[in-house]
């Protein structure tokens, strides 16, 4: 199984869609060329950003079908199947085997599951799946992998890493402490990039990056240089960007960040039904502060 460690930034790769809310597959290529033509690392698909647990079964396989397409190889991809039992996920990666995969990423949806159940999950999935599992802590969504579990589970020959979410810098430090050759640690978030790159994170995670991937490989490179007063005024300056955007009662960013990418010309505005585009007052909000913090590429 492949367990080259990820590098550089990774997108959290929004996925463009329809007027009714249809996989738009001639948006995704298209995004994704974007994406690597800008020199990101891989690509985390299907996660929590792009929409993915709104989607229908069949949405889901047609978004990793076209992603795997675009990317021909090029990059590594991360795909997430956003399904909770064990019998589901693995008739979806059986759905797509013949494709390659660096891994599948999982979130467990159940808070009230205990260590071992957890554990079984993993276990279970990594004996079968395709794919190395990737797990994905993120305790705003699901159920968290604590230190002792992730522990447990690093040593099994199918559990390729963990993106590690949150903002509780013991609990990102100890997670980053179980980094190996084996067993691969990512950073997630955009205002976490530079402190995830001091802990020894090698890639990071963050939808942002779907839509400004260059900001993003400004750190890292200002990082890899040593420049580290210039690496940390830039992280501040996307934490900057982010606060001054409006915000809306989605949850998710997802209507933001496709209003952005219609301005760069990648796809529509459409996102989920379950969601609502952005109001004309918030365009001009969200135009007004990408102008502000040099995105020239929001002009008219």
């Amino acid at each position: 199984m492949n367990r080259a460690p990820l590098k550089g930034i990774v997108p959290v790769v929004v996925v463009p869609m329809t007027r009714g809310g249809e996989p738009d597959v001639e948006g995704i290529h298209r995004h994704i060329e974007f994406l690597i033509s800008a020199g990101v690392g891989g690509m985390w698909a299907l996660g929590s950003a792009s929409e993915d647990i709104n989607m229908s079964v069949k949405q889901r396989l047609k978004v990793a079908r076209a992603t795997a397409e675009a990317v021909r190889g090029r990059v590594p991809v991360v795909m997430g199947s956003g399904l909770t039992s064990i019998g589901d996920i693995l008739d979806y990666a059986e759905q797509l085997s013949d494709l390659e995969f660096h891994g599948l990423h999982v979130l467990p949806y159940d808070l009230k599951m205990g260590d071992a159940r957890l554990i079984h999950l993993i276990e279970t999935l990594a004996d079968k799946l395709p794919w190395p599992l990737w797990m994905y802590h993120n305790p705003k969504r699901g159920r968290p992998f604590t230190d002792d579990i992730i522990g447990r589970v690093k040593g099994h020959h199918n559990v390729g890493g963990i993106k590690i979410g949150g903002y509780n810098l013991t609990e990102l430090t100890r997670t980053m402490m179980h980094k190996s050759a084996d067993f691969d640690v990512v950073g997630a978030g955009g205002g976490q990039l530079y402190q995830m790159l001091s802990l020894g994170a090698e890639a990071h995670t963050t939808s942002e990056a779907s839509v400004f991937p260059e900001r993003f490989i400004e750190v890292i490179e200002a990082f890899k240089q040593g420049e580290f007063s210039k690496a940390r005024e830039l992280q501040f300056n996307i934490i900057r960007f982010s606060k001054s955007l409006p915000r809306n009662e989605n949850g998710e960013y997802c209507a933001e960040e496709k209003y952005m990418l219609q301005l760069r010309g990648m796809c529509d505005e459409w996102v989920n039904p379950l969601y609502r585009t952005l109001t004309d007052a918030e365009k001009a909000k969200v135009r007004e502060a990408l102008l502000a913090h040099g995105h020239e590429w929001a002009r008219d």
